[in-house]
């Protein structure tokens, strides 16, 4: 038995030796459902990219992953299907222009969603995709006012208090919250048969947790009431801090901190400040969302963000765990490539952590 344990180890050490890359790292797909992939055909739409060839592709990979009820799935547990996800595969799919509403595999799916209780039932985030893109209104009152990013760190909640993948999606949230923003364009398809009632309960938008929301806006608003200035000035230093907040934390490969959903709400919250379709950040942007694309059986996939960092310090660990030398040339190349991505800059982490110093690493490259 032991023999065979061991000549199995031994197999998939080999297996991660041959998987290595050039720069000493893994590069394995960050495979996290559909999402990423039919908001990159919703913003290439919006944007008037027509980059057909992407665009097919992943519709040929959304298609190829419906299940016989017609659902779309975030879980491989989620027996009858996952209502956001079939929301947002149907709309990507509608607005490609690959499919229309007539199609087999598009009546079904509808027939999931209003099972489920219609597009209103999705979850917020999804909601807020769709009141980007004109298939959801947005609703009269939003949780947490722009000015929220203006309170100061005595404040028992403020901004920094976030996370930084908390910050990075909630500051364009923010933008776009108080703009009410809406964008269409000739091929946004429409939405109205996956209602039920027709979306125009405001409470529908943060399903039953409606009343949490309104404490935290009013505890909030009471921290912003105590903000000296007069309230427009206040409210236009807070868009000015949003935006100045997003863009000092863009990558050099033009993503907000690497992360599809923040760079995806950039890229919105800039149009609302009105910035072109065309506008150099916007258009790198777009060419960063871009290049994490992989391949996943076939099929190209847009991942949510990469796992490079992710993938080698654990590998790199489990392959010494398993008897490899710390000599040996496969963990002394993922070694160095970990040592070469280690923060030696302050971050927003030193204003919570102020006697700390830098050495710690991202989660993607």
């Amino acid at each position: 038995m032991k023999s065979k344990i061991q000549s199995e180890i031994d197999r998939l050490i080999g297996i991660l030796k041959k998987d290595q890359t050039a720069d000493g790292s893994w590069d394995y797909p960050f495979e996290t459902g559909l999402s990423t992939d039919a908001y990159m055909i919703i913003l290439l739409r919006t944007l008037e990219m027509n980059d057909e060839k992407l665009i097919q592709s992943l519709v040929e990979r959304i298609l190829g992953r419906q299940k016989k009820n017609g659902s779309w799935k975030l879980f491989h547990d989620e027996k009858d299907g996952n209502l956001t996800a079939t929301v947002e595969a149907y709309y990507a799919l509608m607005y490609s222009g690959y499919l229309n509403k007539k199609d087999k595999k598009m009546i079904a799916a509808r027939r999931r969603i209003l099972a489920w209780g219609g597009i209103e039932k999705s979850h917020m985030l999804a909601k807020i995709m769709l009141s980007l893109t004109g298939q959801y209104k947005w609703p009269a009152f939003f949780p947490i006012p722009v000015e929220f990013i203006l309170l100061p760190l005595s404040f028992p909640v403020n901004f920094f208090d976030f996370s930084i993948y908390g910050r990075a999606n909630i500051a364009p949230m923010l933008i776009l919250a108080d703009k009410k923003y809406t964008i269409k364009t000739k091929k946004s398809p429409d939405l109205s048969n996956l209602y039920l009632s027709r979306g125009e309960k405001d409470d529908e938008f943060f399903l039953e947790r409606s009343q949490e929301w309104r404490s935290i806006h009013s505890y909030i608003k009471e921290g912003v009431t105590n903000i000296t200035g007069i309230p427009s000035h206040i409210h236009d230093t807070a868009i000015r801090q949003a935006k100045n907040y997003i863009l000092t934390h863009i990558e050099p490969d033009g993503t907000v901190y690497s992360y599809f959903s923040s760079t995806f709400l950039m890229i919105f919250s800039l149009l609302a400040l009105g910035h072109p379709k065309n506008d150099p950040i916007i258009i790198k942007a777009v060419d960063g969302l871009k290049a994490m694309a992989c391949q996943i059986d076939g099929h190209t996939h847009i991942q949510y963000t990469t796992a490079n960092v992710w993938n080698t310090s654990l590998i790199g660990y489990a392959l010494q765990n398993a008897g490899v030398a710390w000599d040996d040339p496969t963990v002394q190349k993922a070694n160095h490539y970990l040592l070469r991505r280690q923060h030696y800059r302050y971050g927003d982490w030193a204003i919570h952590n102020p006697y700390s110093l830098p050495g710690g690493w991202d989660f993607p490259i």
